[in-house]
This record gives structure tokens, sequence and C-alpha cells, in this order.
């Protein structure tokens, strides 16, 4: 049976050449091409789901800039004392350290 495949394999040597070839060459010119796209792809998944995120932050931000223009007083007053750590008169601030 091994010298059939051998026989088989002597005599097709030129096919199997070409194929072999073919396929290298193949590689050579196609290959970059196929992991170009590939990597292609995955960036614009990412870049896509970014998007995505960066619109519903652009909403957020909105709608906030819509309430201080308002001047809503709750949300003032929130940011007041949340970022600027301010209090009313006759309150006592307690702060807590977190680990």
């Amino acid at each position: 049976m091994t010298q059939e495949i051998t026989r088989t394999l002597l005599r097709n040597k030129k096919i199997l050449l070409w194929g072999l070839a073919l396929t290298a060459g193949m590689f050579v010119f196609l290959g970059g091409s196929f992991v170009s796209l590939a990597h292609n792809k995955l960036e614009k998944r990412k870049l896509t789901q970014r998007s995505k995120q960066l619109d519903v932050k652009y909403e957020q931000l909105t709608k906030l800039k819509t309430q201080l223009e308002q001047e809503d007083p709750v949300l003032i007053e929130k940011i007041a004392r949340t970022e600027y750590h301010l209090v009313k008169p006759g309150e006592i601030e307690y702060r807590f350290n977190r680990k």
C-alpha cells in the first residue's frame, strides 16, 4: 500500500508541485489582505461599541446642561454638596474614609 502511494505521488509530482506553488503564492499575495480584513472587522466592532457609549454619555451631558441652564435648584444643591463639599449654615458635615 505504501508503494502504491509513492508511485501515485511520483506520477502526480508535477501537479502537486504546481498546486503547492499556487497555494504558497495565494498566501503571499492574499494572506496579508485576509489578516488585515479580520483586524479591520474587530476594530470596527470596538469603535462601534465605543461610539454607542459616547452617544449615551453625550445624551447625559446634554440633559445635565439643560438642567443647569434652567437653574434647577435641586441639581445645583446636589452638585454643590457632592463636588464642592458645601454645607448649609448650621449643618455639620461628616466625612467617612472609604477604602
